[in-house]
């Protein structure tokens, strides 16, 4: 039984070390891409081997390689992400005929790019791929899996909702976030993932 307290102790000091360095890291904004990219990757391997909360120096490394590979690809990412919000800020300030109809419109792209944006880190760290791939990858997995494009938006959503009624949690809510959403991933995809993941 002790033993047993331990690990999950263990295990809540590993999501929380996590979580803190992937909130340090993504502080400058414009490296919240790269940094999350690495938070995936670390889940990845907690997935396939064990858990450990000495993730430091492992951070570190694994963030200067994705800042050097998709440092660029995160601004552009983010700058359709600010788009959006824009997009949104102007369609509930202005009164127009068109308004209803566009605000689907831009709902459904929403989706889209959630979906995407989760499966972009989810793929990345998966597989070998060049970049162009990886995006029509999490493209097509995001049309063509819409179950689980749905099911990983919600568990998005919902920790972001849990996160706002508990804002402590926010300090180890994210890495856990990331694991939930991998692990959904690779477990509704798992003959293309173990493929990816015996490769890389």
């Amino acid at each position: 039984m002790r033993d047993k307290i331990q690990r999950i102790l263990e295990i809540l000091t590993a999501f929380f070390f996590l979580n803190m360095l992937w909130i340090l890291f993504c502080l400058p904004i414009l490296t919240i891409f790269p940094s999350t990219m690495t938070m995936f990757s670390i889940v990845r391997k907690w997935k396939l081997n064990e858990i450990d909360y000495e993730v430091g120096k492992l951070f570190v490394s694994e963030f200067k390689e994705n800042v050097r590979q998709y440092f660029l690809l995160g601004l552009v990412w983010l700058a359709f992400g600010i788009l959006l919000i824009v997009d949104y800020f102007f369609i509930i300030t202005i009164q127009f005929e068109a308004r209803n109809l566009l605000f689907g419109i831009l709902f459904l792209g929403t989706f889209i790019y959630v979906g995407m944006s989760l499966f972009i880190f989810g793929i990345a760290v998966n597989f070998n791929l060049p970049k162009k791939t990886m995006i029509k990858n999490a493209f097509l997995y995001t049309i063509g899996k819409l179950g689980t494009t749905v099911l990983t938006v919600m568990i998005l959503v919902s920790m972001v909702i849990i996160c706002y009624i508990v804002p402590y949690l926010l300090w180890i809510i994210g890495s856990i976030t990331a694991f939930f959403i991998y692990t959904t991933m690779s477990n509704r995809n798992r003959a293309s993932w173990e493929k990816g993941s015996s490769q890389k």
